[in-house]
């Protein structure tokens, strides 16, 4: 489906959220054209966006939903227009169910290596949105590509559903361990790189990035957004909080509650968790 930037304008003043339009100079709203949805890094021509900050610096999309103040237009190039509301979050929400609803459809996986997929079948596994790499392992009952957790509170206090329509990529000889979850991204993707072994009854959350050659042992739960750096440990039933950094060759031990970041070769444990050396 493909809306304008009036079209999305004139529904989002319908609930209350839109603010201001605005666009740059000599370009109309109604000449805006949005064909997808993308996070603002990897956002090009015809992509939607949003942000949880004001401003349009790099803002490199057509259309873009964010907090006020109302960005100068002059600072926007040409072919772009910006939705200043209330709750850019809860906006983003709505437009995406009304005109976007059709990007959260389930897709099928791509292997590289056909065994993987027979094993996937064998195993009794869910997957979906997903790239799998070569010389992965998917245990039993894993499900890889579900949608997150992805919710915004309305006026009301409503819970409303944020929909999900990225996707997931396991890079090379990544094993994942039965009955594991691995969320797909809100927008982008959620991603486990080369090497990396997640453990029985872990969950990745969405967006979530997992290094290289990283151990995460069983019943662990990564929030969404979170980074877990090269070469890090995961201890049992760790939980490390959305959006938190876990850097590169770092420990968590076991059942540790990580809420703020950790430095890398540090190891961390208890909960809340803190530093040990």
């Amino acid at each position: 489906m493909t809306a304008t930037a009036a079209d999305i304008a004139r529904f989002l003043a319908g609930t209350g959220q839109l603010v201001a339009l605005v666009s740059a100079p000599g370009t109309a709203p109604a000449e805006v054209e949005v064909r997808g949805v993308r996070g603002r890094e990897a956002a090009t021509a015809g992509d939607l966006v949003w942000s949880k900050a004001a401003g349009v610096g790099g803002f490199r999309g057509s259309f873009l939903i964010c907090p006020e103040p109302a960005p100068d237009p002059a600072a926007l190039a040409p072919g772009q227009a910006v939705a200043v509301c209330r709750r850019p979050r809860l906006a983003m929400a709505r437009v995406l169910a009304r005109f976007f609803a059709h990007l959260c459809d389930d897709r099928e996986p791509v292997y590289a290596d056909p065994a993987t997929a027979a094993a996937v079948a064998a195993n009794h596994s869910w997957v979906k949105n997903a790239v799998i790499g070569p010389g992965c392992r998917i245990a039993q009952q894993v499900v890889i590509g579900c949608s997150g957790m992805g919710y915004e509170r309305d006026d009301d206090g409503r819970l409303v559903l944020f929909p999900q329509t990225g996707g997931v990529v396991l890079e090379a000889d990544v094993d994942v361990a039965a009955h594991a979850t691995i969320q797909r991204g809100t927008l982008g993707d959620t991603v486990v790189r080369r090497g990396a072994k997640i453990g029985p009854d872990v969950n990745v959350g969405h967006n979530a990035e997992v290094g290289e050659d990283v151990l995460i042992a069983g019943h662990a739960q990564l929030g969404g957004s979170c980074r877990i750096g090269r070469g890090a440990v995961i201890w049992q039933a760790a939980v490390i909080a959305n959006g938190v950094t876990v850097g590169e060759g770092a420990v968590v031990g076991m059942a540790a509650v990580v809420r703020d970041d950790v430095g890398p070769g540090e190891v961390w444990a208890g909960n809340p968790a803190r530093r040990l050396r």
